[in-house]
């Protein structure tokens, strides 16, 4: 399961150190509470120096299995004294303290592995900082992983990748379920980007249903960011719109042509087949209520081009209401809009 990291950074104080200068710690805080489900404990592990305001705290549920020689007995305990392990591929915690009904708190000390680096060696990867290890070690970085990796393919990563991977939630979970759908994307930089932006399996999984497979890593970002997801392509299908590419499905997602508008056009006489009439009309204001309010006032059957023109000199029916009571008659469109840039009121 995968042993989230978070590190949030203040800059309270002095600027915070870079990677290979920062100290790694000798210590910190661990607590655990039961977990949500049967076999699995909320563990929290703190570390933090307050003359930098740095501080580590990562969150997650994991099996009891992870931690090393704590049973289920000592957790049930009133006031009892524990040591336990969290052995990871980088580096151990070795942990100290005591439970009370189920919740326990204590401290740890931290011992890199220095086997982890020799494997690492062996696979071609060079041997990362002692911060790096450390950040691995937290993330629950595993050579699993660097196998998994090696195994789909991917570009062979530095140890600076790999702690940046661990520290954005890259973990072997996720390069599995991404790779089970199909996407193998060869460097590390685009999982973590991918990671960053919410690009889940579960989402990759709801485009390929939907038909879109084999995207690049930027298209799978381009749609989370601007809210293209199943639903909305649905909805285009539904209106007559199948089988666009990847950018015409953003431009009409942030130009606000969804399925209700194009409905609602449609059912005003408006169907292109080019979408980007439509994108043109929603930018310019021309909506259904806006074709209706025309049509009232004498002018339907016009283009799309013309009710953009209508509506981008201010053409409202009111005003084609107080043209006609000036004597004007029924004038057409095109003197309509001279009038109004006239200054006609």
């Amino acid at each position: 399961m995968r042993f989230a990291v978070l590190l949030l950074i203040s800059f309270l104080a002095a600027p915070a150190l870079s990677a290979q200068q920062r100290a790694v710690p000798s210590d910190g805080q661990w607590l655990i509470e039961p977990g949500e489900r049967s076999g699995l404990v909320r563990l929290t592990i703190r570390y933090g120096e307050r003359r930098y305001h740095d501080s580590w705290n990562s969150e997650d549920d994991v099996p009891m299995s992870q931690l090393v020689g704590l049973s289920a007995a000592d957790m049930r305990g009133a006031g009892v004294t524990v040591h336990f392990k969290i052995v990871r591929s980088a580096g151990t915690l070795d942990c100290d303290g005591w439970f009370d009904d189920g919740k326990g708190s204590g401290h740890f000390t931290y011992q890199p592995n220095p086997d982890f680096v020799a494997e690492l060696a062996k696979r071609g990867i060079n041997a990362p900082t002692d911060w790096e290890q450390f950040q691995m070690t937290m993330a629950g970085v595993g050579l699993d992983l660097v196998d998994e990796l090696a195994r789909q393919k991917y570009d062979r990563p530095t140890a600076t990748e790999l702690a940046r991977m661990g520290t954005h939630g890259v973990d072997l979970e996720y390069v599995r379920d991404i790779g089970g759908r199909g996407y193998h994307l060869r460097d590390s930089e685009s999982l973590v980007r991918m990671r960053d932006h919410g690009v889940d399996p579960d989402f990759i999984e709801s485009l390929n249903r939907a038909g879109y497979r084999n995207l690049s890593a930027e298209e799978l970002v381009r749609l989370r960011d601007h809210g293209v997801d199943p639903e909305f392509i649905a909805s285009l299908d539904t209106a007559g719109y199948k089988d666009l590419d990847t950018e015409a499905l953003v431009r009409l997602r942030d130009h606000g042509v969804d399925g209700d508008y194009i409905a609602d056009m449609k059912e005003m006489g408006y169907a292109p087949s080019n979408p980007e009439e439509l994108i043109a009309s929603r930018d310019h204001g021309v909506d259904p209520s806006y074709v209706v309010s025309l049509k009232q006032a004498g002018y339907g059957n016009l283009s799309l081009e013309q009710l953009r023109r209508a509506r981008d000199h201010g053409v409202t029916r009111g005003f084609i209401a107080r043209v006609k009571a000036r004597g004007y008659g029924k004038p057409s469109l095109d003197e309509v809009i001279r009038l109004r840039d006239r200054g006609l009121e």
